[in-house]
């Protein structure tokens, strides 16, 4: 495993940054959301590398190089864009998502969208044709302290990208490490089957990571509704001494009617397990996006 590099000299960061594209109207304090295109933002790019190293690794995951940064984040022509939070007054990137367009995705030569989800699932015809162009693929999210806050600034960001570029539908994944319990996935994995399934097998994991669905789970998930469950789901993890990933939660309670697409071992990233995840915007809770996307 490589030493993590140094941090990027700020005042690089500060230059660069003033050719990038500033969401102003979501700034809050001396936070602020920006759009950064990696290839013409070097130094930016390696310390987001760095910060996603740093974040993913201590958590058991993370590419084990010296910098987290790779084709998609550097190629123009694949469309890739850096969603960051930027604290301008300590002059650090505190989080941020690596998005891309699906009208501004290119097909590999298997007739395959040339993203990093395809590594892991395989996408169907019809998704290609009827999802992919209204989609954003987001990934590669992180945060440089576990702070709320910041996560809810990138929702925003997501959201008002949402509403500048036309898109419909969100992709995304959720990254279980080594550590997480089985026994916490399969309950998991039952509340996905029975509220966010796939009926259509628009996506299917290349290498999917099974577990069996404790036996218990049956008496918890008894309700009818999606929030109601949820609720249930929550209680039984805390009781068992289990969590649930806290950007995992985010998404429980912004969705309200979701496709999950299994979990599939990421044999690239330390061996975590990610879980394939879809959503139309219009299903989003009222609660977060739906007032930046209609305000």
């Amino acid at each position: 495993m490589e030493p993590i590099i140094v941090p990027i000299d700020k005042s690089l960061l500060v230059q660069e940054l003033k050719g990038q594209t500033c969401l102003s109207e979501l700034s809050r304090g001396n936070m602020h959301l920006y759009v950064v295109e990696g290839h013409k933002a070097p130094a930016i790019m390696r310390e987001i590398g760095r910060r996603r190293e740093i974040a993913f690794r201590s958590a058991g995951g993370g590419t084990g190089l010296s910098c987290d940064v790779d084709r998609f984040d550097l190629d123009p022509a694949l469309g890739f864009r850096q969603l960051i939070c930027w604290d301008s007054e300590n002059f650090e990137v505190m989080g941020g998502y690596r998005i891309l367009f699906g009208k501004d995705c290119r097909m590999d030569p298997n007739g395959q969208p040339d993203m990093p989800s395809a590594h892991l699932f395989r996408f169907s015809d019809r998704f290609i044709r009827e999802q992919l162009p209204g989609m954003m693929e987001m990934s590669r999210s992180f945060t440089a302290t576990p702070n709320i806050f910041t996560l809810q600034m990138l929702f925003c960001g997501l959201a008002v990208l949402c509403k500048q570029n036309g898109i419909s539908s969100l992709f995304g994944k959720v990254t279980f490490f080594p550590s997480y319990p089985d026994e916490a996935l399969g309950l998991l994995e039952a509340f996905f089957a029975k509220h966010c399934p796939d009926p259509d097998s628009w996506v299917t994991a290349h290498n999917p990571y099974v577990v069996p669905v404790p036996d218990y789970a049956a008496g918890i998930l008894v309700n009818d509704s999606y929030e109601a469950d949820f609720k249930a789901l929550t209680k039984a993890l805390h009781e068992r001494g289990f969590y649930m990933p806290p950007i995992l939660k985010s998404y429980l309670r912004l969705f309200r009617s979701f496709r999950v697409f299994g979990t599939a071992v990421n044999d690239i990233f330390g061996n975590v397990m990610e879980t394939g995840m879809f959503c139309h915007v219009d299903d989003l809770s009222a609660k977060t996006f739906i007032p930046y996307l209609r305000n």
